[in-house]
């Protein structure tokens, strides 16, 4: 059974036209202009209304002129401007932007800071929207994605970036490092009309490949409007002569989108009749026809050699992402995530198995001499590279305050984190001279950032009021094992010298100060008593070092047997 296939670039449109963002956006824009015809007083203007706050832009006189270039980030370095040098990625260290853009940027860079430090701190009680028509709205895209890198998502919500005729802001490597993070991309929303010859202003069929849109588009013009986000096909319908009005116009005379906004939402909430088309066999293909016809790309019902061309990769295009979105629904990472969960659950079985030997898993795994242990072994190597693939994909996309990571995901990580952890430690520690796990550069990347992740989200939480039922700090068993090597230094007498006692005694002290503040903020499982476990080893060996008579906070909670009653 096959099913229909249509494009939802309608839909979304008249989803656009009748929100009251995009009319109060346009709103501002107008204000701006009142109170600065030329915009040579200030560059933007704050307004506030209830629980919303606007951020308007202006186009100074003349800033169109000539300045339809790309400037490189290596060039802005150069010039010692790094504050967009945010939007990096590993993958991706280099792009591009409208000279005209950077130029208004930098030369209103002390007021644009100090707007920015204001709307962060207003973030946290209000939605923000930054708005700009023309040259303006390419200054508002990129203070947006500046604003982005101070924000904590997880705390406040998004910026709507909402321009209006406005050109495009950079080249591909800037959409590929904004796109490379769904959560910054979703953040832009660009009006453009056929009749404004300004979006289209540095582009051409020969030299249209320099620029690149990001976000997405409301294409509109008098029959109707659409929506997009492919890249590709927004510039093809950017580049395409389809306005001989728009040709003729003057692009430093602003087009005024009021009337065409207000008489889009008629038309949407009237549910007024998109162009007809002639009957169409493949509602994919008719539902591209009658797109092209409500943004005023395609002026006659018989689409000539050149339209069938891009509806034919317009169809292509849509084919592909449903054939994506099918691959990702069948096999998405919140599967791969709850598979993951499922191996992770089998080491709490191997966890109980090992508390028979009054030892821990920890022990049981570094003996590697029970049966279970080859199961193990493979489900490890299954949850390490699922991990590391995560966090490295997560690493690459655009950094912000708090967690990159989604709650759900983070936590998953950290179970992962301090269940895992502890067995390749164990795997180090058997190894010849090894030692100093945790600050010797041998500790894994991923473990490493799923912590510091971790501690990003819990700062400030409650102490907890029983022991956790895994050591919150999954190097602990690191430290054990660097606490037991110095007990053996100090027993090997003859070959230390009296200054490195003091230091290998100041180390166990410190360790000692590390277990007594684990053990009073519940930290560390009750598991690291057991009789025959590493941790007891070490008690044992740093009590013949110290005597029976050593008095401190630990030494006694250990002599009093107090740790029996730690559950």
């Amino acid at each position: 059974m096959t099913h229909n296939q249509f494009s939802s670039g309608l839909e979304s449109a008249n989803l656009v036209v009748t929100s009251d963002p995009v009319h109060q956006a346009w709103s501002a824009i107008e204000k701006q202009k009142q109170i600065n015809p030329n915009a040579e007083l200030t560059l933007c203007n704050i307004t506030q209304e209830s629980n919303l706050t606007i951020m308007a832009f202006g186009t100074p006189l003349g800033s169109l002129h000539e300045e339809g270039g790309l400037v490189s980030s290596s060039t802005l370095k150069a010039d010692n401007f790094t504050d967009l040098e945010l939007l990096f990625t590993k993958s991706n260290q280099s792009f591009s932007i409208n000279q005209a853009a950077i130029k208004l940027f930098r030369s209103n860079y002390d007021e644009l800071n100090r707007k920015k430090t204001e709307l962060i701190e207003l973030s946290e009680t209000s939605l923000i929207i930054i708005t700009g028509q023309s040259v303006g709205g390419s200054v508002a895209t990129l203070f947006t994605l500046w604003l982005l890198k101070g924000l904590d998502l997880l705390k406040t919500k998004r910026p709507l970036c909402i321009t209006f005729g406005s050109p495009l802001v950079g080249d591909e490597h800037l959409g590929q490092c904004v796109s490379q993070f769904a959560t910054w991309k979703s953040c832009f929303l660009h009006v453009a009309s056929n009749q404004d010859p300004t979006p289209k202003l540095f582009l051409t069929r020969n030299t249209s490949g320099a620029y690149k849109p990001f976000g997405l588009f409301l294409l509109c013009s008098s029959s109707g409007c659409a929506c997009s986000e492919d890249p590709d096909l927004i510039l093809e319908q950017l580049v395409t002569p389809n306005s001989l009005s728009a040709q003729n116009q003057d692009p430093n005379i602003e087009f005024s989108y009021g009337q065409v906004l207000e008489d889009l939402k008629h038309k949407a909430l009237c549910k007024s009749s998109s162009p007809s088309i002639e009957r169409e066999r493949d509602p994919l293909q008719a539902s591209f026809v009658t797109q092209l016809l409500a943004i005023g790309v395609l002026t006659q019902q018989q689409p000539d050699t050149e339209m069938k061309n891009l509806i034919r990769r317009m169809k292509k295009h849509e084919t592909e992402l449903l054939i994506q979105k099918k691959k990702k629904k069948n096999s998405g990472s919140d599967k791969k995530l709850n598979k993951m969960k499922t191996c992770l659950a089998l080491f709490e079985w191997y966890e109980k198995e090992s508390n028979f030997l009054n030892a821990g898993y920890y022990d049981m795994y570094k003996k590697q001499c029970n049966p279970s242990d080859i199961n193990v072994n493979e489900y490890k190597k299954r949850l390490l590279y699922f991990w590391e693939d995560t966090v490295t994909e997560v690493e690459n996309k655009p950094q912000m305050e708090g967690s990159p990571l989604e709650v759900r995901w983070l936590w998953a990580g950290t179970n992962y984190r301090r269940m895992i952890e502890p067995l390749h430690i164990a795997e180090f520690y058997k190894k010849s001279g090894a030692r100093n796990y945790k600050n010797g550069g041998k500790r894994p990347k991923h473990f490493i950032l799923l912590e510091q992740w971790l501690e990003k989200e819990i700062e400030g939480l409650a102490k907890r009021q029983m022991p956790a039922s895994l050591n919150e700090d999954s190097c602990f068993w690191a430290h054990v094992e660097d606490a037991i090597i110095l007990c053996n230094l100090l027993n090997n007498g003859e070959s230390v010298t009296d200054a490195e006692k003091v230091t290998y005694k100041e180390e166990l002290k410190k360790f000692e100060d590390y277990v007594c503040n684990a053990i009073d903020n519940y930290t560390v499982a009750p598991r690291i008593f057991l009789e025959k476990g590493t941790f007891m080893r070490w008690w044992k060996e740093y009590k013949g070092i110290v005597g029976s008579a050593y008095s401190s906070q630990l030494a006694d909670y250990m002599n009093s047997r107090t740790y029996l009653k730690y559950k």
